[in-house]
């Protein structure tokens, strides 16, 4: 099956169903037909789902949207998507073991655009809201950074490998939502949908995260083996979703924030 790198991941948009998938590395054994694959990704997504984490967002966004929403938003995921790299590199060195690092490091590198650093995502998402008439806040009323801040004290403290797999796994679980929750937020307007939707960013994220998520799985599978490492992995996954209800309710708070300091200066 061919392998796409990111920038061939670049030139497709939404006919992904329509294209073999792309692999981060070669996969031998949990392939996207894989029974287990299957079953457990359909249950971490159902786990994730009892948390409602877009609930107040969506609402936010349905009564708020307006260029101050999009610029809001803009502005808290560009500080996300550059500490997504870091992030993921600080739960690698955690991990002591090779094989499991080789893993849990592919997805860092995606984020880091993989062969080719021009497909920097946070690069590429600031060339997405530019293509979108979006500016970044220079001065925001508030910010997301204490949110990254808790999940980074998150994996601090987790004692056990198989918890680090576990956050991870949530770190993705709900990728597609995520973008899809973004573009909704960025569009403030019907004049931008083409422009979000044409940028690399876009494009990668919405063929890719399918991927992201097999291969997160695929770890779940490849390291959690016994009942106490399972049990480990899912207090570390829950944790994770909790981050994203916070990460996603702090933006709602943002958006009001702003919008609401505009309409009166």
């Amino acid at each position: 099956m061919k392998t796409l790198d990111v920038a061939e991941a670049s030139t497709v948009g939404s006919d992904v169903a329509d294209r073999e998938v792309r692999y981060l590395i070669p996969e031998s054994v949990y392939d996207y037909d894989h029974p287990e694959v299957i079953y457990w990704t359909k249950y971490f997504q159902e786990e994730a789902a009892k948390h409602n984490v877009f609930v107040n967002i969506n609402a936010t966004i349905t009564s708020k949207r307006s260029i101050t929403a999009a610029e809001s938003m803009a502005t808290a995921w560009y500080d996300f998507t550059r500490y997504v790299p870091v992030f993921l590199c600080k739960a690698v060195a955690l991990t002591t073991d090779p094989e499991r690092q080789h893993h849990l490091i592919q997805i860092a590198y995606d984020e880091l655009g993989g062969r080719d650093k021009d497909f920097i995502h946070s690069n590429l998402f600031l060339e997405a809201i530019k293509d979108a008439g979006i500016e970044l806040i220079s001065e925001s009323a508030a910010s997301i950074k204490e949110v990254l801040s808790g999940l980074d004290r998150t994996l601090v403290g987790i004692k056990s490998q198989f918890g680090i797999v576990g956050l991870l796994l949530s770190f993705e679980i709900i990728a597609e939502e995520n973008i899809e929750t973004l573009f909704n937020c960025l569009c403030h307007d019907q004049k931008c949908e083409r422009p979000l939707s044409d940028s690399p960013f876009f494009k990668i994220h919405r063929a890719d995260e399918t991927e992201h998520i097999r291969h997160s799985v695929a770890n779940y599978l490849r390291f959690c083996k016994t009942d106490t490492q399972k049990r480990e992995f899912k207090e570390s996954f829950d944790a994770g979703i909790d981050f994203w209800q916070r990460f996603w309710d702090q933006n709602a708070r943002i958006i009001n924030m702003e919008t609401d300091l505009r309409a009166t200066a």
